[in-house]
């Protein structure tokens, strides 16, 4: 955890808004930050502007963004600042729209960016892959998995190919003869006959 650094704009010396007659002084705490409800994270050293005469405390904006990053770095969530430059680079120019595309409510990555809610860990966990990944992320947002399936398209040899590699599967996938399917059915129930008969099942579709 890195030092605390002391804000460059403080209300020390000015006048209380909440008592109206004690001064701000600049005076470093330790704060507990409520991560979560069975983890709350302490933090010491932390610069705030505390009243001396009733206790009010304001967090500077220094101190605000170095309790963001500490937390960020405990828990690997990801801060306000992260997901706005992710979802700028991303191409996504609201936020409502990006709540949109990951399947949240329409506020939550506004709530998410600004400060007031964090993400969980596992979902920094995906955002973060979408970001380093952003052809998965174009994928998501256009929503592929609505399209026909892809197996009936001009790459469903490859794809034959590529999920079945032990069976040579001819080009002509609905032509396959009897003794082919024999074959194929034999070959494959030794191992694992339910796993032959869904191959098959594929084949003379």
């Amino acid at each position: 955890m890195n030092t605390p650094p002391k804000p460059t704009k403080s209300l020390a010396g000015k006048s209380c808004r909440d008592c109206g007659v004690g001064k701000f002084e600049l005076v470093q705490i330790t704060h507990v930050e409520n991560v979560a409800q069975d983890n709350p994270l302490t933090i010491p050293n932390v610069w705030v502007d505390r009243c001396n005469r009733c206790g009010e405390i304001v967090f500077p904006g220094d101190t605000v963004h170095y309790i963001e990053t500490v937390v960020a770095e405990e828990t690997e969530q990801l801060t306000g600042r992260d997901l706005e430059q992710i979802r700028e680079d991303l191409g996504v120019d609201r936020q409502d729209e990006m709540s949109e595309i990951l399947g949240l409510g329409t506020k939550t990555f506004h709530k998410w960016e600004s400060g007031s809610q964090l993400p969980t860990r596992s979902m920094s966990y995906y955002i973060r892959l979408l970001a380093a990944f952003p052809d998965a992320f174009d994928w998501l947002r256009r929503r592929e998995w609505r399209n026909a399936n892809r197996l009936t398209g001009r790459n469903a040899q490859n794809d034959y190919a590529a999920m079945f590699p032990d069976l040579q599967i001819s080009e002509d996938q609905n032509r396959l003869s009897p003794e082919q399917i024999d074959r194929v059915v034999s070959s494959s129930s030794r191992r694992n006959p339910a796993l032959g008969l869904s191959r098959v099942a594929f084949l003379v579709k």
